[in-house]
């Protein structure tokens, strides 16, 4: 498990101060001390959690992704676990959308897991919030990945499971929420693919469906911001050109237009929340606008 310099200016907030979150109050535990790294005005309202499996298809990625940037676009937070998969997808979305994104951890803030996600975790320390009940050098243990949970369900008022299967950390905080009478939506998916059985059953039993963005906004009782329209400048002006020629996968999208694949997934997140383009289920790329010359 990676580690972090020291240097970091972190803060220990007593359950007792005025800056402590209220809603983690209504827990029956709730975290004393809470140890911050970032603004504690992200955690404010409105916000919503958005989980889901660390492996994660194509399409729950892209579905995190839309959500969470719908959410920054509209003043909420994203709150999340930092974990691989759909939380990476939609802290990672907020964060390029200018959002608010508080990411809750299983470990001490000078911590880092996944080590992969070093660079992630050092940007929302700088850019979010980064929270933990744990102190530093805490490396975690199998007990306190779940047990966060409860936070990232207390801190949001909705909770969003994207795509989970049956047995799935994603649950634990919909229970988790389910127990402080806050709202749990999900994502539809296909009966068939394994690492939606969870989220899929907890549509059946008492989940709200989310089929669009606005559709978590409308949970909110939020009005959809007016569209951006075309966004055609830069990376997306230049995918936009790559998809008139007819190139109709990120790879050849990347070929063409001379983008990193980094800026074509980006930009290609952005035409699709913008109505500009779809993707059918092997990820090819079509537009929903007649491209003119």
């Amino acid at each position: 498990m990676r580690s972090f310099s020291p240097e970091h200016d972190d803060s220990i907030v007593p359950a007792s101060s005025a800056e402590y979150p209220a809603r983690l109050r209504e827990l029956r535990r709730p975290p004393d001390p809470l140890y911050a790294r970032g603004m504690l005005a992200c955690a404010a309202a409105p916000a919503v959690a958005i989980v889901g499996t660390r492996h994660a298809t194509p399409y729950g990625v892209r579905t995190a992704r839309a959500l969470a940037t719908a959410c920054a676009r509209a003043g909420i937070a994203v709150i999340s676990g930092l974990a691989q998969g759909i939380d990476a997808a939609a802290h990672v979305a907020a964060l390029e959308a200018g959002g608010r994104t508080v990411a809750v951890l299983g470990t001490g803030l000078d911590r880092c897991y996944p080590r992969t996600h070093h660079a992630l975790q050092q940007r929302i320390g700088e850019e979010g919030l980064l929270l933990s009940e744990l102190p530093a050098g805490s490396t975690g243990h199998p007990g306190s990945f779940p047990e966060r949970n409860r936070i990232i369900a207390a801190l949001a008022d909705i909770t969003v499971v994207v795509e989970a299967p049956a047995q799935s950390g994603a649950l634990i905080t919909a229970d988790r929420a389910l127990e402080l009478g806050r709202t749990i939506a999900c994502v539809p998916n296909a009966i068939d693919v394994p690492s939606a059985a969870g989220s899929n059953r907890l549509l059946k039993a008492h989940a709200e469906p989310l089929l669009h963005p606005d559709d978590l906004l409308a949970l909110l009782q939020m009005t959809p911001l007016p569209p951006h329209g075309p966004v055609l400048s830069g990376a997306a002006a230049a995918c936009w050109a790559a998809i008139a020629d007819g190139k109709d996968e990120p790879s050849t999208i990347a070929a063409h237009s001379g983008l990193s694949q980094r800026e074509v997934t980006i930009a290609l997140g952005l035409l699709e929340i913008d109505g500009l383009i779809q993707f059918d289920a092997v990820g090819r790329i079509t537009p929903t606008v007649l491209i003119t010359a």
